[in-house]
């Protein structure tokens, strides 16, 4: 099967695009900048024009929906952690490039997974129990950000929670943006482990923080 290119999704106004083209082209340029990120060759700029293209398109497609198809969200919720944890391995001029092609990417993704409108009631229960856990005794993310740690049994409701629903999630044909957006502040879990590491100087939290990560990126990505 061929993948359709960034370019092909520019067609002219009558023909229709489709969301599996609209995906295909996304992932795929998306795999051949972090290809050439993690084979140590550096910031590819016409592959990150090519995914810019390709996620703009995303945007423009879903911006105004109050769910995403399913099968682009672990793509979605992945690029920005990806992103900028190489630019942590980088360093110089490229580790500042491939920062600032991650907060770029960041706003686009933010576009996409704005949230207007109702969802499904049967989805809303599901993902309302989710919320409950997050919000108890303060959101967990919120405490985190405030540097407050990790509330590990908090954490271990969540994680059992999400445990209990992902198979059902990913067995939607569209997930909700709300849902989404949870999904990507779970995935970047691991950008505070620098904040407590060298910022906040505490590194028992830091480690429990990462621990905590890996735990979650195997329940969301398998």
């Amino acid at each position: 099967m061929q993948i359709p290119t960034v370019n092909s999704l520019y067609a002219e106004e009558s023909e229709i695009v489709t969301n599996k083209e609209i995906i295909d082209a996304f992932e795929q340029s998306e795999m051949n900048l972090l290809v050439e990120l993690r084979m140590g060759k550096g910031f590819d700029e016409k592959e990150y024009e090519k995914l810019v293209k390709a996620l703009t398109v995303c945007v423009e497609e879903w911006e105004n929906r109050p769910s995403l198809p399913g099968e682009v969200v672990p793509t979605l919720v992945g690029l920005y952690d990806e992103l900028y944890n190489f630019s942590l391995l980088y360093s110089g001029e490229e580790s500042v490039r491939i920062k600032k092609a991650a907060e770029e990417s960041k706003k686009l993704i933010q576009r996409c997974t704005k949230e207007p409108g109702e969802i499904d009631p049967e989805k809303a229960k599901v993902i309302a129990r989710l919320i409950e856990k997050i919000n108890e005794n303060g959101n967990v993310f919120e405490k985190l950000q405030n540097g407050k740690g990790l509330d590990e049994q908090q954490f271990e409701r969540i994680y059992h929670e999400l445990s209990d629903i992902i198979d059902e999630v990913y067995s939607w044909e569209d997930i909700p943006k709300v849902l989404v957006n949870i999904l990507i502040e779970l995935r970047e879990l691991d950008l505070f482990v620098g904040l407590y590491r060298d910022e906040f100087k505490q590194l028992e939290e830091a480690d429990k923080i990462y621990d905590a990560h890996e735990r979650i990126f195997s329940l969301i990505f398998g």
